[in-house]
């Protein structure tokens, strides 16, 4: 809640959100550490459209300590995962419930 509240006092943007909202610099920094501990690659719903990729595995992993917790949670899923390509979407920031919330879902090659 204090690094919600530094985001809204001295934030580069007016964002008002809440203790439940996994806000741009979180997610930045879970970009980031995943990256180093997970095999598979980041990539957007709309990039694995684009590259006809199949969906694998769709799942909420969901943290009511921290962003943090949140992250190793993801990692933990992922490291167990033998598929080359993942995305994250974050819960929305109007959410009400006290919990980070993300929705993995992992993608596999064209099957020819």
């Amino acid at each position: 809640m204090k690094y919600v509240l530094w985001i809204m006092l001295f934030g580069t943007s007016a964002v008002f959100a809440s203790n439940d909202v996994v806000v741009d610099s979180d997610v930045t920094e879970i970009k980031s550490e995943l990256a180093s501990e997970v095999k598979a690659e980041l990539i957007t719903a709309e990039q694995a459209e684009e590259m006809g990729l199949n969906r694998a595995e769709t799942y909420e992993v969901t943290s009511t300590v921290s962003v943090e917790n949140l992250e190793m949670q993801i990692a933990e899923k992922l490291k167990d995962s033998i598929m080359p390509y993942y995305s994250i979407e974050y819960n929305d920031p109007t959410s009400d419930n006290e919990s980070y919330v993300a929705t993995v879902t992992e993608y596999f090659g064209k099957v020819e």
